[in-house]
């Protein structure tokens, strides 16, 4: 039987990952970049980059504590800053902006005039960008056991996976949410993004103060 705390901690990994990665967002920006493409090259476009996605996902994810280890990275102070990055993405969510964190316009136009957008812009950073892959960093900072280590990896695949199908359904989604409906997604999603953003800088913070306190009552 698993552990109670191990279903909490699966839902924050899927809740977080979905919200920063927020299809309804990239829908748009995903139909623009294939308009054009026959069906077949547009779905061999999507799997490419969801692929892509998953791959650089899981890589930081499992690499991310020999980072911590190279550079003197403490998880409390890993746990903050990317608290304030997640934090910075969810207010531009929740004015219904997209993030410069995922991309620039410059690279939106640029990404226009390529032959295969799959690996770049799609793939990274419209899909996969600075945000998603410290979210996914931070939550691994925080997996105790192996059962946490294998929560985060089946959360990149779980939420990777419904954005291939709803990114296959984008068409339909864009015509009947229109702009409007769009923007209330994505301000609902910034609003849960900049929550989770506060927990992560809470968490990194909590055990500075207790050292802090400790140190001084000594």
């Amino acid at each position: 039987m698993l552990p109670d705390g191990i279903w909490t901690f699966a839902l924050l990994c899927v809740t977080s990952l979905f919200a920063i990665i927020n299809p309804i967002a990239v829908a748009p920006v995903y139909l623009s970049l294939t308009q054009g493409y026959e069906a077949d090259r547009q779905r061999h476009t999507l799997r490419v980059a969801i692929l892509t996605g998953i791959a650089v996902l899981v890589v930081f994810a499992l690499i991310g504590r020999g980072i911590f280890a190279v550079f003197g990275i403490t998880i409390d102070a890993f746990r903050i800053a990317g608290g304030l990055v997640i934090f910075g993405i969810g207010m531009d969510m929740l004015q219904a902006k997209r993030s410069r964190g995922k991309s620039t316009p410059e690279e939106t136009r640029e990404a226009m005039h390529q032959d295969d957008v799959a690996i770049t812009p799609l793939g990274i950073p419209m899909i996969v960008g600075p945000g998603s892959i410290t979210t996914v960093m931070v939550l691994m900072s925080g997996a105790e056991t192996l059962l946490h280590i294998v929560a985060v990896i089946i959360a990149v695949l779980i939420v990777l996976g419904t954005i291939y199908f709803a990114l296959r359904s984008a068409p339909r989604f864009v015509h009947y949410l229109g702009k409007s409906g769009l923007n209330v997604i994505t301000r609902i999603m910034g609003l849960l993004l900049t929550v989770i953003a506060v927990q992560f800088v809470i968490d990194g913070v909590r055990p500075i103060l207790t050292s802090i306190i400790q140190a001084a009552m000594a």
